[in-house]
């Protein structure tokens, strides 16, 4: 997210990618809420590596972010959102023992009009060419 006077603001955030947008659960306080309440353009940044960085990949997110205020929207989001976390986590979820009713919960959605990445898969040593021929 940018200022209006352009200054660029980056937070860390969990996500769900689902039916085509990105979801977040993000309430619009502080100074994000700020600057989202007069811009409401984004960009979202994600990317892995292995501990050699010799394989990597990014994807690049930009667009809009809007609230979701559908009750059955909001329904299917967080569950998507539940599977993908304890698939990670193998179920073991600390902190996330509370249950927020959907009608409070601030679920926001990246409307996408720009879907880029990059990605680099390490090339097996037998296909590598020779180092110092």
């Amino acid at each position: 997210m940018a200022t209006p006077d352009g200054e660029p603001y980056v937070i860390p955030l969990p996500f769900c990618w689902y039916d085509g947008a990105l979801y977040l659960r993000l309430p619009m306080t502080g100074r994000k809420g700020q600057i989202l309440a007069k811009n409401a353009r984004v960009c979202f940044e994600i990317d892995w590596s292995t501990d050699t960085l010799d394989d990597y990949g990014s994807v690049l997110i930009e667009g809009r972010l809007e609230p979701v205020l559908d009750r059955a929207a909001k329904a299917r989001a967080k569950a998507a959102n539940d599977a993908k976390y304890d698939r990670l986590r193998h179920g073991y979820r600390p902190g996330h023992g509370r249950q927020t009713p959907l009608e409070e919960l601030p679920l926001q959605r990246i409307v996408v009009t720009r879907l880029t990445g990059r990605t680099r898969e390490s090339t097996p040593a037998a296909l590598s060419p020779a180092v110092g021929v």
